[in-house]
């Protein structure tokens, strides 16, 4: 056989430098149109989740005359209480025959069934501002941690209700939410808000003699505080001298707000993604020094998530007060909040909280963006997070 013949079915090395150059060229050009595809997958799925909690909330709404969701008695701040730290009004509450809070779920042991509610201030509170009344500086139950409350846990059990009875449902865990999801893999078909998890249970949750790792996992969606108090708390008219007011200075500060008080429904952020999902940098985030996160040992077993959407990159996917789900740009908020200031004093967010200036945790954003809203709208059910087009 000569030369010629024993080369007729091989490769000369230039021909197969081609061959892996264009296979390495298709490998460039479809890995990232893959990852791509399975982004807006999980973006989609992300707006159906948001979809069927905002389903639930408004079947829970519907049944509660108007109401949005809220564990604290309307009466909370009345009376008597009044002025006082909303931790020793929930204590007085708390010390009668009628349970709130939270409702975790129940446990049988023997012949006993025990029913648990979260009735501390962030069981019953909807958000626990950094100082003043509804703070975290008030007395009463355990110390509270500032920015935490019922507004992120739109599973607890009397909402679940509307999910199957499912606070661990998938439909409250993000797609992109891979932290949450992996600690609480195989927990979706519990009936109840616990988890065993290898979690601290004393960050999410609480040690007993029947179980020492239960994990009480908020949703990856928050509601907004403004639409779970009146929207006197949030009221804002610098004309008038009207500004922010506690809850627990109010009668009424805990009597939840109605769908019809809307009057920007379809700019008003209703739910939201709470960690910087969309294009993070990295799962865990940043490890601030000095944070409640890093002062407890961490969360979702020691991975610390970046905080509250606080980056003009993020874009989280909303379910505002109207219905309709799509993606809240954080940078256009940002500026539509700098121009509506320019005209009324304040901005689409109200500076003027318990919070103050930096509103929640907004001195820990990855760029410094300037931005709260949605947990503190100026004017709350009232007001708008955005301008719109």
């Amino acid at each position: 056989m000569n030369k010629k013949q024993k080369n007729k079915y091989g490769f000369t090395i230039v021909e197969l430098l081609v061959v892996i150059s264009i296979i390495a060229l298709l490998v460039g050009i479809l890995v990232p149109a893959v990852n791509k595809a399975r982004d807006t997958a999980k973006m989609t799925q992300s707006k159906s989740n948001l979809h069927q909690v905002t389903i639930a909330l408004s079947n829970y709404s519907a049944d509660w005359n108007g109401d949005f969701y809220t564990t604290a008695p309307p009466n909370l701040s009345s009376g008597a209480r009044r002025g006082l730290a909303v931790g020793t009004a929930i204590g007085q509450v708390a010390g009668g025959s009628t349970p709130l809070g939270i409702r975790l779920g129940e446990h049988s042991q023997g012949d006993q069934t025990y029913v648990f509610f979260l009735n501390n201030q962030e069981g019953v509170a909807p958000y626990l501002f950094y100082s003043g009344n509804t703070g975290a500086t008030g007395s009463g139950n355990r110390p509270a941690m500032p920015g935490f409350g019922t507004w992120r846990y739109p599973n607890a059990l009397q909402c679940a209700e509307y999910m199957n009875g499912l606070p661990l449902h998938k439909a409250y865990f993000a797609p992109k939410d891979t932290i949450a999801l992996r600690t609480l893999e195989g927990c979706e078909s519990l009936n109840g808000s616990y988890c065993v998890s290898s979690t601290g249970a004393s960050i999410w949750g609480w040690a007993s003699e029947w179980n020492s790792n239960m994990i009480l996992a908020p949703s990856s969606y928050c509601i907004s505080p403004a639409m779970m108090y009146n929207a006197q708390v949030y009221a804002w008219d610098e004309d008038a001298d009207i500004t922010f007011t506690d809850p627990m200075d109010i009668n009424t500060g805990f009597r939840p707000s109605t769908i019809d008080q809307a009057q920007f429904p379809n700019l008003k952020s209703w739910l939201m993604e709470h960690y910087w999902l969309q294009n993070p940098v990295t799962d865990c985030g940043l490890n601030w020094e000095g944070s409640w996160f890093t002062n407890e040992g961490g969360c979702w077993d020691g991975c610390e998530p970046f905080h509250f959407n606080n980056s003009y990159k993020s874009a989280p996917i909303t379910a505002f007060s109207d219905g309709h789900v799509g993606t809240f740009e954080v940078a256009q908020a940002d500026r539509d909040d700098a121009l509506v200031a320019q005209s009324n004093g304040m901005g689409l967010w109200h500076r003027e909280t318990g919070d103050g200036g930096n509103g929640y945790f907004n001195g820990r954003g990855s760029d410094w963006v300037d931005w709260s809203g949605h947990t503190h709208t100026t004017g709350g059910i009232k007001g708008r997070d955005i301008l719109g087009k």
